[in-house]
């Protein structure tokens, strides 16, 4: 389905497919989204303040493997993007994750082309990936490692396939971008799989064998339905892992049947091709760990996408239909994957506190912190704590751990190595710290859970809590405190309360 194009029609298609993800990027919201977002948008303002990362007491921190730390691609990013132009880091946000947002389109036409070299093959991929609405969620105002990791995987897979024929040169990008991606999330443990299959896929190509396409394919589909029902249905629900897909790939998902079983059965399967199959064949027992799989698994579905809707325009007889067809299916798939981005960002009660992004009370409330307080502040909602966190910079008793040595709280603490069979030692990193009754992190879930009257309400004192910050759409234990109202209320918008302890 190579189609010839004159250069202008070209450019005008990339011109669309980049005003595109601007459009669909556009904030809908007065501040930022999400909840990491916040901590991150925190950590890349202490780096604009500081000048270098102060949570970096230990190698492993540079990759957020090490305790209280983070992975530091993203606030360097951001950061970087801050200082240069220059933006407060709300603002450098929008831009910098809008920037990335784009830039996924030309990392998914470098994959695709990396796989087929056909015109159209690429630019359906590239328009699939960049808009679907995983991609979207992680790039519009929303500082999320995951997203940055998701829009260089395509990248990482061009370079490990081209590294096949310019070995010396394809192999040292595929390694600075593999320790890159290492910075970037926790994420980068799905590139083991990525790699085994390359090998893999190398090993066979050497091996002449002649084997029938039809017999292959079904020995090929019978293994992935064992390995299915026997690692991922007992754990999730068929309908539950059909909506998480369906919701995260997009309209377009449909079509990822097509593409999957004609590469499957395809004759005279290419390198690539071999590559996409072991990849999912790999993939198959992880499709239950839905909080990442569903955002993981976007290259691929964007690969067999473009399989999909490439074979169903090539075996059409009436080509212009199917073109039409098409074009419907594309406009419906972008339609309502800003439908979600409207919906996701624009659904508010009025009786709960919003999930989505930082309300304007929120706010005020952070920036009056920023200008009237320098002394130790607490807030007993997470995600309250964080947005006042980002908007104030403020000293706070912070449930994350890498507040602490950037704020210099971090008091001596005790390590004790996790074993490499533990799932921890990868989630969470190698090491495990022993005293956590010690810190702050331990308070704040103690105070909240318990209040100034339960049996850890001391604490309050004893950390010299100077101000309360109260959500007045929650409830906690710490917040109905009796002792609370004996205290001054210094500011109060009608959604927040700030409270000054008079110890």
């Amino acid at each position: 389905m190579n189609a010839v194009f004159s250069k202008r029609t070209w450019i005008l298609l990339w011109i669309c497919l980049i005003l595109l993800n601007v459009i669909m990027r556009i904030p809908l919201t007065p501040h930022e989204i999400g909840y990491d977002s916040f901590l991150i948008h925190f950590v890349a303002d202490s780096i604009s303040t500081y000048g270098h990362a102060k949570w970096w007491i230990h190698p492993l921190s540079i990759v957020g493997l090490y305790p209280f730390s983070m992975a530091s691609a993203l606030p360097f990013y951001l950061s970087g993007i801050s200082q240069v132009l220059p933006l407060a880091m709300e603002q450098a946000m929008w831009v910098a994750m809008t920037a990335i947002g784009i830039y996924s389109s030309f990392t998914a036409y470098l994959m695709a082309g990396a796989i087929k070299d056909d015109k159209i093959f690429k630019f359906i991929t590239a328009l699939v990936y960049s808009t679907s609405t995983g991609i979207l969620i992680l790039t519009t105002w929303s500082a999320s490692g995951r997203g940055l990791l998701l829009v260089f995987l395509p990248l990482f897979i061009y370079f490990l396939i081209k590294s096949r024929f310019s070995k010396l040169k394809y192999i040292l990008f595929t390694v600075v971008l593999f320790i890159f991606l290492l910075a970037t999330h926790n994420l980068f443990y799905f590139l083991i799989p990525i790699f085994l299959s390359f090998v893999i896929a190398l090993i066979i190509s050497n091996i002449q064998i002649k084997l029938s396409n039809y017999y292959v394919g079904i020995v090929l589909s019978i293994l992935f339905i064992v390995l299915y029902m026997q690692l991922s249905v007992e754990k999730v629900a068929m309908d539950t892992l059909i909506y998480s897909y369906a919701r995260y790939i997009g309209v377009l998902g449909i079509f990822v049947i097509g593409g999957f079983i004609f590469i499957l059965f395809k004759k005279n399967k290419t390198f690539e091709e071999s590559f996409i199959i072991l990849i999912l064949l790999f993939f198959v027992p992880l499709l239950s760990i839905l909080v990442y799989s569903k955002f993981f698994i976007l290259p691929f579905a964007a690969l067999l996408i473009s399989y999909g809707i490439a074979n169903l325009v090539r075996i059409s007889q009436n080509r212009k239909g199917a073109l039409f067809v098409m074009v419907i299916f594309i406009i419906l798939s972008i339609g309502i994957a800003e439908f979600y981005q409207f919906g996701r960002t624009n659904i508010e009660d009025e009786n709960q506190y919003s999930q989505f992004w930082a309300e304007e009370s929120t706010v005020n409330a952070g920036l009056w912190i920023k200008s009237y307080t320098n002394k130790l502040v607490y807030a007993d909602s997470a995600l309250l704590s964080l947005r006042i966190l980002a908007y104030s910079g403020a000293t706070m008793l912070s449930n994350s751990n890498v507040v602490y040595p950037i704020q210099d709280n971090l008091e001596d603490f005790n390590l004790s190595k996790r074993s490499p069979f533990s799932t921890l030692f990868y989630s969470e990193g190698p090491y495990h710290v022993d005293n956590q009754s010690g810190f702050n992190q331990w308070v704040w879930y103690k105070l909240r859970d318990e209040g100034l009257e339960g049996r850890w309400g001391w604490l309050a004192k004893a950390f010299d809590i100077n101000y309360f910050i109260k959500n007045e759409k929650i409830v906690s234990a710490f917040s109905s405190s009796s002792e609370i109202q004996d205290n001054d209320k210094v500011f109060d918008n009608g959604d927040i309360s700030i409270w000054n302890f008079r110890w």
